[in-house]
């Protein structure tokens, strides 16, 4: 059965058709994170070290899939978002949430569009959200399209270590980067926590991405 997989997984690493699909499933991604795009990433980095694939083509399927996904994110966001504004009644928690997310996008938006894709879910959090508070076009493009290559680049570089340390099994080199791809995801949602510290009754003005996450499921 292993050899079997190892042999599915050779095929699939040196597959033409492999860059277009990483393509779809990224744009399905930054529109529903439960898509894994990351593991068929990591995939083709581990691919790209075994000379399958060419890294530079991986981290611009995968960026270019990420931008239109997250494109299509901001303009779900500005099309609903004003009409589930004008339902949340003056003073009601989410109405209270949706003004705080406008503000932090207007003074920190850059840095939010940029970091919130390393935590799970929160591209399409914060692009749902930069679209729902109207959030200037013109700089959502221009953040997320560096972004969308940044976390493609770092994806692809998983696979594409593993693959360089266990070049002879594409297989161990592609649990190899899952695994640490995990921890590093695992240890920023930690860090983030133990950062953000406790709300307090005067803190109303901090915001995380469990704020922006209420207000993009609420658009």
């Amino acid at each position: 059965m292993v050899d079997g997989l190892r042999q599915f997984l050779e095929g699939a690493m040196a597959s033409p058709w492999l860059l277009l699909v990483i393509v779809g499933l990224a744009v399905l991604d930054a529109l529903l994170p439960a898509v894994p795009s990351e593991a068929l990433i990591i995939t083709a980095g581990v691919a790209a070290a075994a000379g399958s694939q060419n890294l530079v083509l991986v981290v611009a399927a995968a960026g270019l899939g990420s931008f239109v996904g997250e494109s299509i994110a901001y303009g779900i966001g500005r099309w609903f978002g004003p009409a589930v504004r004008r339902r949340m009644p003056a003073g009601t928690a989410r109405a209270t949430m949706f003004d705080n997310v406008a503000r932090l996008l207007a003074t920190r938006g850059g840095l939010i569009l940029l970091t919130a894709r390393f935590i799970p879910a929160g591209r399409t959090v914060a692009a749902v959200a930069a679209g729902a508070t109207d959030f200037p076009a013109s700089r959502f493009l221009a953040f997320s399209g560096p972004g969308a290559v940044l976390s493609a680049a770092y994806v692809a570089m998983l696979g594409f270590v593993g693959g360089a340390a266990f070049a002879d099994d594409p297989l161990v080199a592609l649990l190899f980067s899952l695994a640490v791809g995990t921890t590093v995801t695992m240890v920023i949602g930690l860090t983030r926590r133990r950062v953000a510290g406790p709300r307090g009754a005067g803190d109303h003005e901090r915001i995380d991405a469990d704020t922006v996450m209420t207000v993009g499921v609420s658009s």
